[in-house]
């Protein structure tokens, strides 16, 4: 966490109580003043980080705290009312980092917060141990393109548990997945589907570890927590209830990845397509990202959008991969298309299944397991080979260099 406070200028005694708690519980340290120039006086007594202000008046308060940082960077978050559009407008223009409605949720909040936190560089996430499984981090921008299912075939791939191809040239001879550890972690943590696409019942799940003190102090007890597919791949579930999501912190999901990471080769963690300090940080940390994309416009600038967003904000120092999953039998955008907006080339297309992905999820049957002998189970290799290190060279009249989408390999 940040080594100075953050200082909290709210007038009213409500929203002022909501802020401290709300940062307070996720593990910052918080001061608290009820006008702009208590705040100018606070900050000449001690540094802060950042400020968090209630509706400051546009016309002089935000400069006058600028100027009472002393040259220092302190980011400033203003809360404006909640509908209240010009406001915000005005806010960002008289100099505001940024602007959060007043009726916000706690994980806005904590995810703006840490935003504004890491591109000040007042705040580095910790690097997990480089000791132990890798970790693959599935994710898309935009909701229903098929993370969810990439993410459990792919899984089921490295454990082993994927049925081999029999049909010729559906899959690659070249760079065989070898069985390995697996575990993949389902961070849609509100309405997670790993165990219905595994058609399991787990008894367990990831809010449960997350405030199990014990179990976090003692690797083998939060072993209990996971469950065990027929593939041999192991997983630790969404929470049963969307609540659960508010029960699971950031510093516990640390612990958790840290205690697992000896013991599996792999942690495959499908992120859903949210963005908070939860995902942030597990992005951070990934040794190899797979980005899930639909060729459409709007899927085409929601990914525009995460990338920008993570260049400025974060330093992914994994591989990044972006894969094309084709949901419709026709499409406007074609691959090419994808390529130039984007100017990086997917490591797979899953091409187009007439029933077989909607079957396998509605049964609890991963693709790969029962139907491998499709183009789409062959492409779902490519993207496992992609995620430990192996390049699937389809062949093109063309040779083009694969590059990342962070300008990275």
């Amino acid at each position: 966490m940040p080594s100075n406070p953050i200082l909290i200028c709210a007038r009213g005694t409500e929203l002022r109580t909501e802020l401290e708690t709300a940062l307070t519980d996720a593990g910052y340290t918080t001061s608290t003043v009820t006008t702009p120039a208590d705040a100018v006086a606070a900050m000449r007594g001690r540094p802060v980080d950042l400020i968090v202000a209630e509706g400051l008046a546009a016309s002089g308060a935000i400069a006058s705290l600028r100027t009472a940082s002393e040259g220092r960077i302190t980011p400033i978050l203003v809360v404006a009312p909640a509908h209240d559009v010009e406001a915000r407008i005005a806010f960002l223009e008289a100099g505001a980092d940024d602007v959060i409605a007043g009726a916000f949720a706690r994980n806005e909040l904590e995810g703006r917060v840490m935003a504004l936190l890491i591109r000040a560089g007042k705040y580095q996430p910790e690097v997990a141990s480089s000791t132990g499984g890798e970790l693959v981090a599935f994710f898309s921008p935009k909701g229903g393109v098929g993370t969810t299912t990439l993410a459990v075939n792919t899984a089921v791939l490295l454990a082993g548990g994927g049925a081999p191809a029999t049909s010729a040239g559906l899959a690659s001879n070249n760079g065989a997945i070898p069985a390995s550890r697996v575990l993949l972690v389902d961070m849609d943590l509100q309405f997670g589907q790993v165990a219905t696409h595994l058609n399991l019942t787990p008894r367990y799940d990831l809010a449960g570890l997350a405030g199990d003190d014990q179990a976090l102090s003692d690797p083998e007890l939060a072993r209990s927590h996971l469950t065990t597919h027929s593939s041999g791949l192991v997983v630790l579930a969404a929470p049963a209830r969307p609540e659960g999501d508010f029960q699971v912190g950031l510093e516990p999901l640390q612990r958790i990845i840290e205690l697992m990471r000896p013991s599996f080769d792999h942690i495959i963690v499908d992120l859903g397509s949210r963005l908070d300090p939860r995902s942030l940080w597990l992005l951070e940390q990934a040794d190899a990202h797979i980005f899930v994309l639909f060729p459409e416009i709007a899927a085409l600038r929601a990914m525009s959008l995460l990338m920008n967003f993570m260049t400025e904000t974060t330093a992914p120092h994994g591989r990044t991969h972006l894969v094309v999953n084709h949901l419709f039998p026709k499409e406007l955008l074609k691959t090419r298309d994808v390529e130039n907006l984007l100017r990086a080339k997917p490591a797979a297309e899953v091409p187009y299944t007439e029933v077989d992905m909607i079957r396998s999820v509605n049964e609890g049957v991963p693709l790969v397991i029962a139907h491998p002998a499709t183009p789409a189970a062959a492409a779902l290799r490519r993207v496992a080979q992609a995620v430990i290190g192996i390049e699937h060279h389809a062949p093109s009249p063309r040779k083009r260099r694969r590059r990342s989408l962070f300008g990275r390999r």
